[in-house]
């Protein structure tokens, strides 16, 4: 057997007969190798060994469920950067002009680099390293801004104000590059001083908390965040924005969950192959249970959801929905409530994510989305009933423009409104002038 073809075999076979491995006595194993081999000896050209193991790859995850998958090598390390938010940087968040190509700064993340060489919100990027900005797009430019912790990154930037006599004011600034931590929770606006105001703007009991993602810190985070709230002011409401939040760590998501439950089931994984026969029945193979004591008893919750809100957030939702301890508000999520399992292959040319179970709601219904799955089967988190709202698309960009402007920190001048979008948030943001009307209403659903 050509040398070529024992390559192939050692590499595919063990990756594509994983899921095989106890049926592989009858001969998959082997009849899978001959087929590889019949290729490479009798197919009329050339086969690139690369691209036939590819295809294999393709082929066989196609076949198991839409978040399984084979990753590259070199994409093996955006996993661990997607769990921690952490990356080494300058520190800002970019947008390209559709029409002129300018890039600008979106936001500094505050307290970064960037924020403290003086780069504010509609300064412009002129060039990166001698390069000129109008030469790259906006991923080449996001590539240059990240790099080894503490190496620099030479900048020439177009500041938003004028000179005295109307002509562009540029700045050029070196910037060493530091390991950037994207805040997990955010509230309802900055205060000048760069710290987040928890209190709902119009609504002086009640809190605010953004999560965009549950790391290390969330669920601790969370708990300081309300207690140091309930030691200042009677809270009267609370709500828990999961809008566009995609996941990150279970156990914070169980941290969070555990601060309003009392010794109840939070999530169980479940998994058909260690049920019954006919794989009908899901065996609960590990549950996680909140710990005795809550804070906040009485207090009505409000969790924001969209079609984005997945994962641990979806966990989250569930949790607290099933046991009537907040009520959901917004769009039904995504349906994405699986655990996969990432095994690095030992020739280390890449490895494999598998979905290995999946999570259930403590109400026993399914939360994962398949790809035969339809809208009226059981998954993902619905709204409750009255509290279903999906935005226009006029209104949600009228939003993300008005949030964006809300979560810069600016020097207000005397007698300036407190409101920097000139709205209040139960104006500017119809899903969350939906979810107020719980705490006005008697009778809360």
């Amino acid at each position: 057997m050509h040398q070529k073809n024992l390559l192939i075999i050692a590499i595919v076979v063990p990756g594509c007969l994983l899921a095989f491995a106890a049926q592989d006595r009858t001969g998959q194993g082997k009849r899978f190798a001959e087929v590889i081999q019949q290729i490479n000896d009798r197919h009329f050209q050339s086969v690139d060994s690369e691209q036939l193991f590819h295809a294999a790859m393709d082929g066989v995850f196609r076949t198991l469920d839409d978040r399984s998958e084979f990753i590259e090598a070199v994409n093996l390390k955006k996993y661990d950067k997607e769990l921690t938010k952490e990356f080494a940087g300058i520190g800002v968040e970019l947008d390209a002009d559709s029409i002129t190509g300018d890039i600008a700064v979106v936001a500094p993340v505050f307290g970064g680099p960037a924020w403290r060489a003086g780069i504010r919100s509609g300064d412009l990027i002129d060039s990166v390293n001698g390069v000129a900005a109008t030469g790259l797009d906006l991923s080449e430019i996001v590539t240059q801004f990240r790099g080894e912790v503490g190496s620099a990154v030479n900048l020439r930037i177009q500041k938003t104000n004028m000179s005295d006599n109307g002509l562009p004011v540029y700045q050029n600034v070196t910037i060493l590059r530091k390991n950037i931590i994207i805040e997990s929770i955010r509230g309802d606006r900055r205060l000048p001083s760069g710290a987040w105001d928890w209190w709902l703007e119009g609504e002086s009991d009640i809190a605010y908390l953004r999560i965009s993602y549950f790391s290390n810190q969330t669920g601790s985070q969370c708990s300081d965040i309300l207690e140091d709230l309930a030691s200042k002011n009677e809270l009267k409401g609370l709500i828990i924005d999961l809008r566009g939040n995609t996941g990150g760590i279970l156990e914070s998501g169980i941290s969070v969950c555990d601060l309003f439950l009392e010794d109840q089931v939070i999530v169980a994984i479940a998994n058909a192959r260690t049920g019954d026969r006919f794989g009908q029945k899901k065996q609960i193979q590990q549950e996680w249970k909140a710990s005795p004591g809550q804070i906040l008893q009485g207090v009505p919750i409000a969790v924001l959801i969209d079609e984005f809100t997945a994962n641990v957030s979806e966990i989250v939702a569930a949790c607290l929905q099933d046991y009537g301890r907040a009520t959901i508000v917004g769009s039904r999520s995504f349906g994405n409530a699986s655990v996969q399992a990432v095994t690095v292959l030992s020739s280390g040319s890449g490895a494999i994510r598998l979905t290995t179970n999946e999570y259930q709601r403590p109400s026993g219904a399914h939360l994962n989305r398949l790809s035969t799955s339809h809208d009226s089967d059981s998954w993902g988190v619905r709204p409750n009933s009255n509290f279903a709202f999906s935005p226009t698309r006029q209104q949600l960009e009228n939003w993300i423009s008005w949030r964006r402007q809300r979560d810069l920190v600016r020097v207000r001048q005397p007698n300036e409104p407190v409101d920097p979008g000139a709205l209040l948030p139960q104006y500017a943001d119809p899903v969350l002038g939906r979810a107020l009307t719980l705490f006005r209403s008697e009778e809360r659903l």
